[in-house]
């Protein structure tokens, strides 16, 4: 009996040392791991780059426009939709694919923080980019055809300091229609600044920039003359920031040359806007006045192009600076060595109202003029205007707009109304 226990003993021990060792050859079910590491203190998106401190964020979109009576042919008014809107052609039609890379680090001065925002252009029956608008280099034209790549922002910041292409200091915030108007400026620059916070939302900023962008050219015995600039503009502001909105003081000094016939000048533009979250008529709803003054730098009033390319104001465009068949604004003007600057200014109120948490209005109401005796004489521009946009999921907008310009040129007056729909994917 001893035996039979001690043969079935030593048995089951010897299978329990065999299948042991048959279930340590087996493969081991490997735990999961987190690659992608949520980076939760910059917001929604951001992720760690798997080895690194840094954060990384990838978006982008996807836009579609086609705008009715944006043609280029009327009388002081350049429509043309981004610089493919022939003078016959009523609709005209462009797509854009956007891509955003945002990357944030952490440092012992602050976050470091690297932002570039571009993509791809395709319209339909001319070239790309518009090759003559005020704004192309700083939209970043990259080729031509029915197509262009382009870079609408990059730029470095640390420390209080940001470099690279942004946008202006001067201005104070964007517009709420989708097409242009000619009060409200926004310029994007290649440019090197540096904002100083003070706490409770107050801060000041400093920066040079480059004048191309806001150069809409100087008259010389009424011929119009391009040249280089030996000082970059000079732009500063002081803003607040609160709960009820926000406010901004700025100006810009800009050198204008003028060679062997006067020597140099300087044109200055100074600036004030105000924006309030009103509550009380509707959740997100909020009203946003401007008012710019110019003496020698007609670009900062908006009376120009929009960075987006998205339509002309009153065409201060051409091949040479100011002599655009359109409305020959110079910056400023030099008869027989006698300099005389461009006074300009202009007005924005805009109003945006949300219907229902997907719909919205926006409302926009806006003057703007130029004047040089010696030059082109005098231009006012005024404009009403309605933007509708509906957000049927987040992320997905729908929006229709519609612009009145009304536009004098030494007594010469034209009128025009300009349609255009988008819609617009973003991530």
């Amino acid at each position: 009996m001893k035996m039979v226990k001690s043969l079935i003993l030593g048995t089951a021990v010897a299978f329990a040392a065999t299948a042991g060792a048959q279930a340590a050859d087996l493969p081991v079910k490997a735990k999961p791991v987190s690659y992608v590491k949520i980076c939760p203190q910059y917001g929604p998106g951001f992720y760690y780059i798997p080895g690194t401190d840094v954060c990384l964020k990838v978006g982008g979109g996807i836009l579609v426009e086609t705008g009715y009576n944006a043609r280029s042919s009327i009388p002081f008014m350049n429509y043309g939709l981004g610089g493919f809107g022939a003078a016959s052609n009523y609709t005209n039609w462009r797509t854009i694919g956007l891509l955003a890379v945002d990357t944030r680090q952490q440092t012992s001065y602050g976050t470091l923080r690297t932002y570039i925002y571009g993509g791809l252009f395709a319209v339909t029956g001319q070239n790309g980019l518009n090759g003559t608008a005020v704004n192309a280099t700083a939209a970043g034209a990259l080729g031509g055809g029915n197509g262009s790549a382009f870079l609408y922002f990059a730029f470095i910041q640390f420390a209080g300091f940001t470099a690279g292409q942004a946008t202006s200091f001067f201005d104070f915030a964007p517009n709420y229609m989708v097409v242009a108007n000619a009060s409200t400026p926004w310029n994007w620059n290649n440019l090197i600044g540096y904002t100083a916070n003070f706490g409770n939302g107050l801060s000041a900023s400093i920066s040079i920039e480059d004048s191309t962008n806001t150069n809409v050219g100087r008259t010389v015995a009424g011929v119009a003359t391009a040249f280089g600039y030996e000082v970059p503009d000079i732009v500063a502001n002081i803003r607040l920031n609160q709960a009820w909105g926000s406010a901004q003081i700025s100006a810009a000094a800009k050198q204008l040359r003028f060679g062997g016939f006067a020597g140099d000048e300087w044109g200055l533009a100074v600036a004030g806007g105000i924006e309030i979250k009103t509550p009380f008529t509707g959740p997100g709803d909020s009203l946003k006045f401007q008012a710019v003054w110019s003496d020698g730098a007609v670009e900062y009033t908006g009376l120009g192009q929009h960075p987006f390319l998205v339509a002309g104001i009153v065409g201060l465009t051409g091949g040479a600076p100011g002599t655009a068949g359109v409305v020959a604004v110079s910056d400023a003007n030099v008869v027989a060595g006698v300099i005389t600057r461009t006074e300009a200014s202009s007005f924005s109120l805009q109003y945006r109202h949300f219907w229902t948490p997907s719909l919205r209005s926006s409302f926009h109401a806006g003057y703007t003029d130029a004047y040089n005796v010696s030059s082109f004489g005098g231009v006012q521009v005024v404009q009403y205007g309605h933007s509708l946009a509906w957000s049927p999921v987040k992320d997905l907008t729908l929006a229709l707009d519609v612009l009145y310009t009304e536009t004098d040129v030494n007594n010469v007056t034209s009128d025009k109304v300009v349609s255009w729909f988008r819609v617009t994917r973003t991530y």
